[in-house]
């Protein structure tokens, strides 16, 4: 599908699509991501992103990843390898913070 053919995703759309704890067809998924069909196959061979079920449908939380990818690809010029490298380690960073907090909030109890 060329770039002109994609169907168009709305915020709306996309904040539904993130709501459901459905799947989404690949060609939604470069619609609301705007990565393009060469990247999202070079990030589901780098297991970035992964099919669920059958071969094109992805869950609905992949479109978060997708998005973020495209983010970093457009701020940082990064490839499809430099945005899974990024994607990993932001990833792995967001678990950490998260981690710090509830660590914090054992250790100051209570309110």
């Amino acid at each position: 599908m060329t770039e002109a053919m994609r169907p168009v995703m709305t915020a709306e759309t996309v904040l539904l699509l993130l709501d459901d704890e459905g799947t989404i067809a690949c060609d939604e998924l470069l619609a609301a991501s705007g990565l393009a069909r060469a990247e999202l196959d070079e990030l589901v061979e780098f297991g970035v992103l992964e099919p669920v079920g059958a071969p094109g449908i992805f869950s609905t939380h992949a479109l978060v990843r997708a998005r973020r990818a495209a983010r970093l690809r457009d701020d940082f010029e990064l490839n499809a390898s430099g945005m899974a490298l990024a994607l990993a380690y932001l990833e792995r960073i967001d678990a950490l913070e998260q981690r710090l907090h509830e660590l914090e909030c054992q250790l100051l109890g209570p309110a």
